[in-house]
């Protein structure tokens, strides 16, 4: 069911079901931000100010569940043979970090911000800067971000994503933080 999500093929709600396709925008979407109001530089600060606080609380608060599917994300991503299946994966995993953080206001503030990152400007960007040599550092970046939310190591976690998502920015934006 994971891999089905992380491919856009379905989408799950708690406490409501599964569904086929991809997911609705949610109609009370509190934070409506077009894409062409802001820019990749604004988006991957406010990545670096909140996934560390979110990678911080899914090291406390993921389950094995959460964990095992994170994994599968990371071998999937790895396995990845075009920058667009790798999105899929890379994106699946940060997903399922805001997820196992389990704390709703978190969860819908990145959902804000990752809908930003579909818009067409990010796709050209990441095409353009995502190349063998940085896909395999950002897969053991993410490698051991995992290790650490299994060791429950919370402080190492926030480092981590930090470190990963400056990296991207770096890369992706050719400016030093």
């Amino acid at each position: 069911m994971g891999t089905l999500e992380a491919e856009g093929e379905i989408w799950r709600h708690v406490g409501k079901g599964t569904f086929v396709g991809k997911r609705p925008p949610d109609s009370k979407e509190v934070f409506p931000l077009p894409a062409d109001l802001t820019n990749p530089t604004e988006v991957m600060e406010v990545r670096i100010i909140l996934e560390p606080q979110i990678a911080e609380l899914a090291a406390r608060r993921a389950t094995i569940s959460d964990i095992s599917f994170m994994k599968q994300c990371l071998e999937k991503g790895e396995a990845a043979k075009d920058t667009a299946t790798y999105e899929i994966w890379d994106g699946a995993l940060h997903r399922a970090i805001a997820e196992a953080a389990r704390n709703t206001l978190l969860f819908a503030l990145f959902n804000a911000v990752n809908a930003i990152r579909e818009h067409a400007v990010w796709g050209e960007l990441k095409e353009a800067t995502l190349n063998d040599q940085r896909r395999r550092r950002y897969s053991m970046q993410h490698k051991n971000l995992v290790r650490a939310i299994e060791r429950r190591d919370a402080v190492d976690c926030q480092r981590l994503m930090r470190e990963h998502l400056k990296a991207v920015h770096d890369d992706m934006l050719n400016v030093q933080f």
